[in-house]
């Protein structure tokens, strides 16, 4: 008889959660796809919350949510979709894992330079799995729990850099089909995969339809970036000296654009990532040089009356 996994039946739980919420993946409102929260130190909010779903043939389904896709190196060998309002992640992948002998292991890791405020992942392996070894990178915390006949590991951490985390387990050999083989046999292990390639099928037509809607919305509704430089006044120049180069990088986009900006354009322009963007623009704003305000999903930058009135100075 063909020995039938575990694995089957701790997917179709997550995943048919997982279809139930890609329909829910418009942002709550109030929510602006340009802001982040500050701790008192003024550093950025920075997330990772994501769901690992690992088969017996190693293969994982990746789904949840990333502020930063690119601090996840595994995707340049996955197939995946992100989508940018929502920061929503669905990928598939076999590079998370390899195999030795009887032996799994499982690395996750980031980017040397990646830094988040909250990181949490949670790997859903085989009910059957014996769980070997966990190595965690400083500061991750780990709690390992069985639910739905399958062996759950939940990695936390809190500020941390560079989180890495390292899993080793042993996964039983499927028993040989002998005597008695059904015709025409299905191998439960693949069902992971065909639901997954469901969720993705299903999740891209979502992101083209919220696409194509968002930018009708934004050609409808969004201010079009006023054109003409405008003149640079002795008095600002001397205001700019006193900016990073990023600060003042910003600042020449205003200029260039007749002092006014969407927030998506003006990160466009100046090739500043999100996440460092977000912080400029709150200290150019404290110092009263620019103004913000809110426009649909984004925000309009704008050049302050006080640093146009020539005035100059700190």
């Amino acid at each position: 008889m063909i020995r039938k996994t575990t694995l089957a039946k701790l997917s179709i739980l997550p995943i048919l959660i997982i279809l139930i919420a890609i329909t829910a993946t418009a942002p709550v409102a109030g929510y602006n796809d340009d802001d982040y929260y500050f701790n008192g130190n003024e550093s950025y909010f920075n997330q990772l919350i994501l769901n690992v779903y690992v088969d017996e043939t190693g293969k994982a389904l990746v789904t949840g949510y990333v502020e930063d896709v690119n601090s996840l190196p595994f995707l340049k060998t996955a197939e995946y979709l992100y989508e940018n309002d929502t920061n929503q992640l669905y990928a598939l992948t076999n590079s998370l894992t390899w195999k030795y002998g009887d032996k799994w292991a499982i690395n996750f890791t980031t980017n040397a330079d990646a830094y988040y405020t909250e990181y949490h992942t949670i790997f859903y392996l085989p009910g059957d799995a014996k769980l070997i070894e966990i190595n965690l990178s400083p500061g991750l915390e780990r709690f390992v729990t069985t639910s739905n006949e399958s062996l759950v590991i939940d990695i936390q951490g809190y500020d941390v850099e560079s989180p890495r985390t390292t899993i080793e387990y042993q996964q039983p050999l499927a028993e040989t089909e002998t005597d008695g083989e059904e015709e025409g046999g299905f191998s439960y292990g693949y069902l992971l995969l065909i639901i997954a390639l469901l969720v993705l099928t299903l999740a891209f037509i979502i992101v083209l339809v919220k696409s194509k809607r968002g930018e009708d919305v934004r050609h409808a509704e969004e201010p079009q970036a006023k054109t003409g430089k405008m003149e640079t006044t002795a008095e600002m120049a001397r205001v700019m000296e006193t900016l990073t180069d990023r600060e003042r990088a910003i600042v020449n986009a205003l200029i260039k654009h007749n002092g006014e900006m969407t927030q998506a354009d003006l990160r466009y322009e100046t090739e500043i990532p999100k996440s460092s963007l977000t912080g400029i623009l709150r200290t150019l704003e404290r110092r009263k040089i620019i103004s913000k305000k809110e426009w649909g999903r984004t925000n309009v930058i704008e050049l302050s009356e006080w640093f146009l009135s020539k005035k100059g100075g700190n």
